[in-house]
């Protein structure tokens, strides 16, 4: 009778412990989906700031830009799936500890986002110009 009480304790705590982790994660995607808005955006002001340019350098770092937000709306889409990804798995095993896997996440979010604020400032001193 004791183990069955402590089985179930133990699977309760599992379970009460991945919700902090979903709402982490979903906090995550819902601010990764403005971060893909953001890019839409600059994208949008590269195209009609470029119009006219014919200066070589200034055609460099257009294309620059250009790839440069292809590649991270690539990289926002990847991790966006990796999180839904980690989410259903959170959901389907809560007997797992997915606490490593969304660590992981975590590094790879703080990273990415990092880089998607350090673009955008780059990109807007480089249009100041």
């Amino acid at each position: 009778m004791d183990l069955f009480r402590n089985l179930n304790n133990t699977i309760m705590l599992t379970e009460t412990q991945q919700h902090p982790l979903l709402d982490e994660a979903k906090k995550w995607l819902d601010h990764l989906v403005t971060y893909v808005t953001g890019i839409n955006e600059l994208k949008n002001t590269l195209y009609k700031w470029a119009a006219g340019k014919s200066d070589h350098d200034v055609l460099i770092q257009i294309e620059h830009y250009h790839n440069q937000f292809h590649i991270q709306l690539i990289n926002l889409h990847d991790l966006k799936h990796d999180i839904r990804q980690h989410m259903k798995e959170v959901n389907h095993m809560p007997e797992t500890d997915q606490s490593e896997r969304h660590q992981e996440l975590n590094e790879q979010y703080q990273f990415l986002v990092k880089d998607l604020d350090q673009l955008k400032a780059d990109f807007l001193a480089f249009t100041a110009e």
